[in-house]
């Protein structure tokens, strides 16, 4: 009985034992189920004969085959991006570099890093604009440009060195960014080189359309009756010439040393508004031009009263030429309050807006209306006769707006050229900053 007993309990535990091994087992060939089933591809189908250890065998295979062509891949791509002529930065979310190419490296003057270094941004670039475009990126989660003037050589100041460069970033994923950098110094040397040409050409044309103008004045005087006309003809023309080489010499300087050439005093812009208006009114009565007014009764702000002044001669003057007779001109002045963006406040600024009932711009003149010599469409200037170009205070030149862009930029504001949406007419609208301590608006 004993030795019955005894052969159960054997039997029992031997049972038990199979019963855990074989349970064991299913639950390791699930779990390996499990395995091939999240590595299965879907362009391939492992022999359901093969047993699991041989299927997995197969899936590691591929799984390593497939790292190495991906591997491949990425180190293609990051030799084209090494040799490429733009330079590329990649940032994690902490903006620590995580790859430089050779370009970036050059422009950047980026000295102290490796492949396969992290290090903060800070530590290898002291740019705040770069930093200002990162962040912006970042946040918006938005591609953006940027163009600068980037400083390098600080620790000697003698030796300090600039290069306009451009940037354009993208956000990536996880708080990524990539920065694609390109050097614009020999756009702008380009650009300066031809304004320096240019106001060498008008300087030497200047002086012989003066000698010009002597003469003609000359033999005006001297010239029987029936034949002045012409030495009249002579003089208008040679005036138009010398007005236009003067506009050429004023959009060079202001091109060139904008803010440099500015005489700021505080004006008040209302009374600028005024007296400006009045220099025209004359005009303006000839064709019953009504102008309207809205805004403060006083604009203290800080600006070159002269060139300002100019600003508006060009605005109204350009206004009645395509404003029909009986028309109107309308000029609005309000304050555009502060708007917080986080945690950096926009400056308060003045939007000055100028519009009228004519034509208004063509769709294809809009985007050049501030590019100098340009003189619009063709049914443009015929209206511009028809409303009476005879009563111009300005010469036609197509520099007038190119003038009076340089002028608002100078001051660091904006200008940008539209049509009103209830008149139809031009409507220019200026925004300019106002400065704390320097603006009084009642």
């Amino acid at each position: 009985m004993f030795l019955i007993i005894s052969l159960s309990v054997i039997m029992g535990i031997v049972v038990g034992a199979s019963g855990g091994y074989l349970w064991r087992d299913a639950d390791a060939k699930r779990q390996l189920q499990q395995v091939l089933a999240v590595m299965e591809t879907s362009d391939y189908h492992e022999d359901i004969s093969l047993p699991i250890v041989s299927q997995l065998r197969r899936r590691i295979v591929i799984s390593q085959q497939q790292h190495q062509q991906l591997q491949q891949q990425l180190f293609t791509w990051q030799s084209l991006l090494q040799d490429a002529p733009i330079g590329y930065l990649q940032l994690d979310a902490d903006n620590q570099v995580l790859w430089c190419n050779h370009k970036a490296q050059q422009l950047l003057q980026i000295q102290r890093w490796q492949p396969g270094q992290t290090r903060l941004l800070l530590e290898l670039v002291r740019s705040y604009e770069l930093d200002r475009l990162i962040t912006k990126v970042r946040s918006q989660q938005v591609a953006a440009e940027l163009v600068w003037q980037f400083h390098f050589g600080y620790q000697e100041a003698a030796n300090s060195q600039s290069i306009w460069i451009a940037a354009s970033g993208m956000p990536l994923d996880d708080g990524a960014i990539g920065v694609f950098i390109e050097s614009q110094q020999q756009q702008v040397d380009t650009d300066a080189a031809r304004e320096r040409w240019l106001g060498d050409l008008a300087h030497e044309i200047r002086t012989p359309l003066t000698a010009i103008h002597l003469i003609a004045e000359t033999l005006e005087s001297k010239l029987p009756p029936e034949l002045t006309r012409w030495a009249s003809r002579i003089l208008q023309e040679t005036n138009r010439l010398i007005d236009l080489v003067q506009h050429f010499l004023e959009l060079s300087q202001l091109e060139n040393a904008a803010a440099h050439s500015l005489k700021l005093t505080e004006v008040d812009v209302v009374q600028l508004i005024d007296d400006t208006w009045h220099t025209l009114e004359p005009i303006a009565k000839q064709r019953q031009i009504e102008f309207v007014y809205t805004g403060p009764a006083q604009l203290i702000l800080e600006i070159d009263k002269g060139r300002f002044t100019q600003v508006l001669i060009n605005l109204f003057d350009n206004s009645l030429k395509f404003s029909p007779d009986r028309g109107h001109i309308w000029l609005d002045v309000h304050l555009l309050k502060s708007a917080r963006l986080g945690d950096n406040t926009e400056p308060n600024s003045v939007s000055i807006d100028l519009y009228d009932d004519g034509a208004g711009f063509t769709a294809s003149d809009l985007p050049y209306v501030f590019d100098r010599l340009y003189r619009g469409d063709v049914s443009r200037q015929r209206s511009e006769t028809e409303a009476g170009k005879r009563h111009s205070q300005t010469t036609g030149s197509g520099l007038g707006l190119a003038i009076v862009r340089q002028i608002i930029l100078a001051h660091h504001g904006t200008i940008v050229a539209n049509n009103h949406p209830k008149t139809h007419g031009a409507w220019l609208q200026i925004a300019l900053p106002t400065s704390e301590g320097h603006s009084t608006f009642n």
